[in-house]
């Protein structure tokens, strides 16, 4: 066979070899001058020239990208088999940080936790709202810094050794929380507790800054939006599961009942630990640290037989290249300059989104309720019910990412939300078992309605908006945004609803009509 007929012949159908094309463009990249083009539509055979408007000026995406945004989702699962599968193995962290989430507010509400580490309020056995306040707010300050951390040492290490350090720092929080109950001085106890709790907040900040970055960079553009929607509903399911866990504890008379539950998060973090040595390293970082070999690997593993790897690393490598062109260097400070600052924006405000429909209030529905004279098992059961809605409300928001726009969605949504915490605020100016149970009732249907708009919503926006360079460190900084609210609706709930404080009941519903309003404004 001549020269020419190998360079003109394909492989077989089927094959994943790359063809004399796929090889040329896969050979040590050259950085070429850009155009004025589109990031995606970006010819490696045409020569280009730079201009002094190249970063201002964008051709048209490419039919071939159009076609992919409007590609149906059973189509594109159908297209992309692997990576809708490895998006689904990797909502296994995001089970262990919601039980993590739930098992830190349900806990508080069981009778034998708050005999070991309560006093007597107003003759009660009870958690102090001071030290409640600390145990909600330091681990997302924790979980802000674990983010802040995470974005950066995903550029130095990758992700996959990112992910297992942030279950090795878990495993070490466990530990800590487990044993808290062994010193004899009551304070000591507290001390300990809230030591691990806000190691164990770091490691789900590393975590979860990673599970984010792997699934919105490994993603096509026809899955991206609903493969973040797993994010709240597999959250919602680690709730779920801590939940029934915490029903079962309840009646236990001793202090096994919430030891179980605090070493249950010992078997959850094998989830992450598996994960991180099975699963594959992002192309996209592997090319841009220069490790053609690996990121061929890792390419082949998300994407043959059905769609090229090759042509797919052509693609990475042509957005990678045409972002260095305008973002030379990759660090925070590049987040917020110039069209990055108004990406960085946006993500920041879909991160903080959950926080001002009130996810922190409804996430500690338990505590709340029983504060305002709702038995600990009735409240608990109340809990579990509104997690289940909210799951089933996020599994329509995951099909409806798919039809709908994120901003209708997200609009819907939050002004849906500022109406019922207007109800429930009204309903807080009595006091009634009735009116109990209907500022309950209230708290399910917001986790309905956002459920199905605001909160995936604000998922896909968080994955598609920054650019793919800087894309772990934006979710650093959409991490320390979110924890940071995080931490100040911690502090300052308790103080609302406790009843050795403000006790205010359900006119704290009043509070996230405001923040919801505030959105839409």
């Amino acid at each position: 066979m001549s020269y020419h007929d190998r360079k003109d012949s394909d492989p077989p159908e089927g094959s994943i070899a790359p063809s004399y094309h796929e090889l040329e463009t896969t050979r040590q990249w050259q950085t070429i001058p850009q155009q004025d083009e589109d990031i995606t539509a970006y010819d490696p055979y045409t020569s280009q020239t730079t201009t002094q408007d190249s970063t201002t000026k964008q051709d048209p995406p490419p039919q071939q990208d159009d076609e992919e945004a409007q590609m149906p989702l059973r189509q594109a699962l159908k297209k992309y088999p692997k990576i809708a599968m490895y998006c689904l193995a990797m909502t296994i962290p995001v089970i262990g940080w919601g039980y993590d989430l739930v098992i830190v507010g349900a806990v508080a509400s069981v009778d034998t936790f708050k005999a070991d580490y309560g006093s007597k309020i107003d003759g009660e056995m009870d958690i102090p709202g001071n030290w409640l306040s600390l145990w909600l707010g330091l681990p997302p300050a924790g979980a802000a810094l674990g983010g802040l951390l995470g974005g950066w040492i995903q550029n130095r290490i990758g992700r996959k050794l990112t992910l297992l350090f942030g279950t090795i720092i878990s495993v070490i929080a466990i530990a800590y929380i487990f044993f808290s109950h062994m010193p004899e001085p009551l304070d000591m106890k507290r001390t300990l507790l809230t030591a691990g709790l806000t190691i164990q907040g770091f490691s789900v900040g590393v975590i979860k800054t990673t599970c984010v970055t792997w699934v919105s960079e490994n993603t096509p553009t026809a899955l991206r939006g609903s493969a973040m929607a797993l994010f709240p509903v597999f959250t919602l399911l680690g709730q779920l599961i801590g939940l029934i866990v915490i029903k079962m504890i309840n009646d236990i008379e001793n202090s096994s009942g919430y030891l179980g539950a605090f070493g249950s998060q010992w078997i959850l973090s094998l989830g992450p630990f598996i994960l991180s040595i099975v699963i594959p390293e992002s192309p996209a970082h592997s090319i841009r640290t220069g490790q053609e070999q690996r990121a061929i690997k890792s390419a082949t593993r998300l994407f043959a037989p059905k769609v090229s790897p090759y042509g797919a690393l052509e693609r990475i490598r042509a957005t990678i290249e045409e972002e260095k062109a305008i973002t030379a260097s990759v660090n925070y400070w590049s987040c917020l300059k110039g069209t990055n600052l108004r990406r960085t924006l946006i993500v920041v405000l879909a991160s903080i989104m959950p926080a001002l429909f009130g996810l922190e209030l409804l996430s500690n529905a338990s505590v709340f309720l029983t504060s305002m004279g709702m038995k600990s098992g009735y409240a608990i059961m109340f809990t579990l019910a509104g997690i289940v809605a909210g799951m089933l409300a996020n599994g329509i928001g995951f099909w409806l990412l798919s039809r709908a726009g994120r901003r209708s969605l997200t609009l819907f949504s939050l002004a849906s939300s500022t109406l019922l915490y207007g109800a429930m605020g009204v309903t807080g100016f009595w006091k009634s078992e009735t009116l109990t149970w209907a500022t309950g009732g209230i708290m399910t249907a917001v986790i309905v309605v956002c459920g199905m708009g605001a909160w995936p919503a604000g998922y896909a926006i968080l994955g598609e908006t920054s650019s793919l360079q800087l894309r772990s460190l934006t979710q650093g900084l959409a991490g320390i945004a979110e924890k940071g609210f995080s931490i100040m609706l911690a502090v300052v709930l308790p103080m609302l609803f406790s009843r050795d404080k403000a006790a205010l009941g359900g006119k704290t519903g009043f509070c996230f009509a405001d923040s919801a309003w505030l959105v839409l404004s």
